[in-house]
């Protein structure tokens, strides 16, 4: 990867800052303390989930998505090309997946998907790292954490995002973005929890954590 960027933390008061000044409205992130949490409102947007080990998740998920169901060219996905970026790729594929549901507004981020929509999924990413903006934006966030940046991240970010009533995973290091199965905007956190069960599972890791993309 040509670019590298700071890795973010999985962490509202990180992500929240960035949401507002690429001028997206009306939605923020909130933690996921359980997946079964009925604390947690109506609509539920998306999920970004952060794991360990990324390496051992290669390996786990590797027979999974040789057998997937790839999405349709409605879902919008790119590839990762720009190193540590994970945290921003997840946020980006949540949002740009929900253009006919939240308001993207008229800023850097609806600017820029505008024209990453008119290319490819490999220069989707080239768009991006060629974006001063919006590296300025996340940038910004990713120091301004409450945890110092390490320059050895074992960490990586997939999001889970609600389409036309179907349940994608979305992961940038993979090919496709996976069709999972029907989810609706009350289960849908509930639904992810289901998802991810398995990954959970055989990582064996409890050092994950998710936050959840839903109405401000």
């Amino acid at each position: 990867m040509a670019a590298s960027w700071t890795p973010l933390e999985s962490n509202p008061s990180v992500i929240n800052p960035m949401i507002e000044k690429m001028g997206v409205k009306g939605v923020q992130t909130v933690d996921v303390l359980f997946f079964e949490d009925e604390s947690i409102g109506s609509p539920q947007y998306a999920v970004l989930l952060c794991f360990p080990e990324y390496k051992k998740v290669d390996d786990i998920m590797k027979p999974i998505y040789e057998q997937a169901k790839a999405a349709d060219d409605s879902v919008f996905f790119m590839k990762q090309k720009i190193s540590n970026a994970c945290g921003t790729f997840a946020l980006f594929h949540s949002l740009a997946n929900l253009e006919k549901r939240i308001d993207l507004g008229n800023g850097s981020f609806a600017k820029w998907l505008d024209e990453a929509k008119k290319v490819g999924v490999e220069e989707r990413s080239d768009l991006l790292a060629n974006n001063a903006e919006l590296a300025a934006i996340h940038a910004a966030a990713a120091t301004g954490g409450q945890t110092a940046p390490s320059e050895d991240v074992e960490h990586h970010f997939i999001c889970y995002v609600g389409k036309n009533e179907v349940l994608y995973e979305i992961d940038s290091r993979r090919p496709f973005a996976r069709e999972i199965g029907p989810t609706t905007e009350t289960t849908f956190v509930k639904d992810v929890g289901v998802a991810c069960q398995h990954l959970i599972e055989k990582l064996d890791n409890v050092s994950f954590s998710a936050i959840a993309l839903v109405d401000q």
